[in-house]
């Protein structure tokens, strides 16, 4: 089962400079519900919605949403902990001046 990190949101969020708003619009979820898993430490995603989880329908948007601004979620691995990161290289997404 996946586990997604609230701190690791946080930071996905912060890196594609949005709001908790703006981040709730762009993935059609419900204000409370990013904040709540930002908040929440480590919780699990399930397939359909369970107590005490989140579900895989809710996250997918969230995730989706960040990706449309240019950020990914990296998994923890065994020589790594989870993360994000841009999508493209600075010199791609960066106007020119």
């Amino acid at each position: 089962m996946l586990t997604l990190d609230g701190r690791q949101l946080t930071a996905a969020r912060a890196l594609a400079e949005l709001t908790i708003v703006e981040l709730a619009e762009a993935a059609s979820v419900a204000l409370r519900t990013v904040h709540r898993l930002e908040i929440s430490g480590t919780l699990p995603i399930a397939k359909k919605r369970r107590h005490g989880h989140v579900s895989r329908e809710i996250w997918d948007r969230i995730v989706s949403a960040l990706k449309r601004h240019g950020v990914e979620l990296l998994p923890e691995t065994d020589e790594h902990g989870a993360g994000v990161r841009w999508i493209l290289p600075r010199a791609q997404r960066l106007l020119p001046v």
